[in-house]
């Protein structure tokens, strides 16, 4: 069965954003789009939930499958017939999303906009989404741009993905890509700074000749710059298309499903966000 590109989608303007995202990404990959509207049905688990002498209202139903045929529609005029689904899904959305998340080429979600509240509304879908679906989560935030793809790498397993989907990416849609290493020179280093910088930029050439082999029409501009990643990274989303980062750094902690970097850069980054994970066989 080909693989598909999986969107949630809800009642809120981010989530139109989203569908048109993983849309024109499908357009680009030539494949289809699976669409799903979930909701949690809390008078089908009463009296399991809630105070004692309350009863919660119905839900509206006829609302929330409007809301899944037209987004529906939209994948389908502009895909085909056959290139649009959808899931009315009485369940917890990340639930429905990581449901459906193990055919998905990728996962598209919206999120809202950048305050300081945004932890707490991310919280409930995108993070958890991203912490565990088995492939790449999109975090949409506004409309598509253009502009590079830039991707964080460390040299670690994680990020090596990361740079793969960022190749892929920039190859489908035509933008230029840029690698960037983020390292912070110690005083207690024994090279020299220069000296240490030129070693990493000799191994960053290195590293991405086979993907340049592979993606020969990619542009590609690498750096090693100096600084936090979360920092240099998120400055750099002010111009950027898209924003790839691993799910987990070289410092990641096994128990953390998402490392300290892609947990900024989904809260606070000023373009959509690539989470990552290790592919595993």
């Amino acid at each position: 069965m080909p693989k598909y590109i999986l969107v949630g989608v809800d009642d809120m303007p981010e989530s139109q954003i989203a569908l048109r995202w993983a849309v024109e990404a499908a357009e680009q990959r030539g494949l289809g789009v699976r669409v799903v509207r979930a909701y949690l049905n809390d008078l089908s688990r009463w009296p399991m939930l809630g105070m004692a002498g309350y009863v919660p209202p119905p839900m509206p139903l006829d609302q929330f499958q409007h809301e899944l045929d037209e987004a529906v529609r939209f994948a389908r005029d502009r895909l085909g017939t056959e290139r649009g689904s959808g899931w009315l899904a009485d369940s917890d959305p990340p639930d429905a999303l990581l449901t459906e998340a193990g055919e998905a080429e990728m996962v598209v979600v919206g999120t809202r906009s950048r305050n300081k509240m945004s932890a707490v509304v991310l919280g409930s879908v995108a993070t958890a989404v991203a912490a565990k679906a088995p492939c790449p989560v999109v975090v949409v935030r506004g409309e598509r741009r253009t502009g590079p793809v830039v991707v964080g790498t460390d040299g670690s397993p994680d990020s090596e993905d990361a740079l793969a989907f960022a190749f892929e990416e920039a190859a489908q849609s035509g933008q230029p890509l840029e690698v960037v290493y983020c390292w912070q020179p110690q005083a207690e280093h024994a090279n020299p700074v220069d000296s240490a910088e030129g070693l990493l930029k000799n191994w960053l050439a290195e590293s991405l000749a086979p993907y340049r082999d592979k993606f020969p029409t990619v542009k590609v501009r690498a750096s090693v710059v100096d600084g936090r990643p979360s920092a240099q990274l998120l400055a750099m989303s002010e111009t950027a298309s898209l924003m790839v980062v691993g799910s987990r750094g070289r410092g990641g902690v096994a128990g953390l499903l998402l490392g300290s970097v892609s947990q900024s850069l989904l809260h606070h980054a000023d373009s959509p966000v690539a989470i990552v994970r290790r592919q595993v066989g």
